[in-house]
């Protein structure tokens, strides 16, 4: 890897998923949604408090830059930070953890990030890692995954990636199963926020009282947190580019 692309990589999350991810179609909206994700990471960094939620399609790529790629590339470029990413179950939150875990140790992170590796330190014993968490030893950060069944208590985070709490549309038309996701977010997503910590919601959208639509009905009626709506349907729905 040439010296200039290592130090593109570092800086921009469109070429780091090129980097560690070679065969990745990539589309003008993948683009668009790294730079909003970087965007996203500056505020962080800046304790503002960003709040964003990206709706897109199934399988058009959402998870494999937000869920995966980009943890794997905030903790390069700022390994203090703490994740904390939670999906519909803890299975699914696991094996996207895995793939974290992966990029992290893979031959072209290494190269890119050599000052970062991962690990969990159990009891102040040697340095070991989990499915469900990891840490960056030497630094303060920490990755934990979740599902929206479970709980995370007494974690906390800067930045909270809630990525499908809804598996399909059949759990989106139970008012219990919505509602139980929606008490999560009260419960335990917004109490584990570090402060100017950001969160970040990567969903389907399977009902107009999701999570997302509540969120967004709230910033409506002036009561809600400020979410940033990114919204890419499958088709486009007015006339544009």
């Amino acid at each position: 890897m040439t010296p200039a692309m290592l130090e593109l990589s570092r800086r921009n999350l469109m070429a780091f998923v090129k980097t560690t991810k070679p065969d990745y179609s990539v589309g003008w909206v993948h683009r668009e949604i790294c730079g909003r994700l970087m965007n996203f990471l500056a505020d962080v960094m800046e304790r503002k408090s960003p709040r964003l939620i990206l709706t897109m399609p199934p399988r058009h790529g959402k998870s494999e830059i937000a869920s995966r790629r980009f943890p794997a590339w905030v903790f390069g470029v700022a390994p203090q930070m703490k994740i904390i990413t939670v999906s519909y179950n803890l299975d699914l939150a696991r094996s996207m953890s895995r793939d974290v875990q992966r990029i992290m140790t893979s031959d072209e992170y290494r190269e890119i990030f050599p000052h970062v590796s991962l690990g969990f330190r159990e009891k102040g014993g040697p340095s070991t890692k989990r499915s469900d968490m990891f840490e960056i030893p030497g630094f303060d950060g920490a990755y934990i995954a979740a599902g929206v069944d479970g709980g995370v208590t007494g974690k906390g985070a800067n930045i909270f990636i809630i990525d499908d709490p809804i598996k399909n549309r059949k759990e989106a038309d139970s008012p219990t199963i919505r509602q139980n996701v929606w008490e999560f977010y009260t419960d335990s997503a917004r109490t584990r926020l570090a402060p100017g910590a950001g969160i970040i919601i990567i969903q389907t959208r399977w009902h107009q009282d999701d999570l997302a639509g509540r969120l967004i009905a709230m910033d409506h009626a002036g009561v809600g947190e400020n979410y940033r709506l990114v919204t890419y349907p499958a088709l486009a729905e007015p006339d544009e580019p």
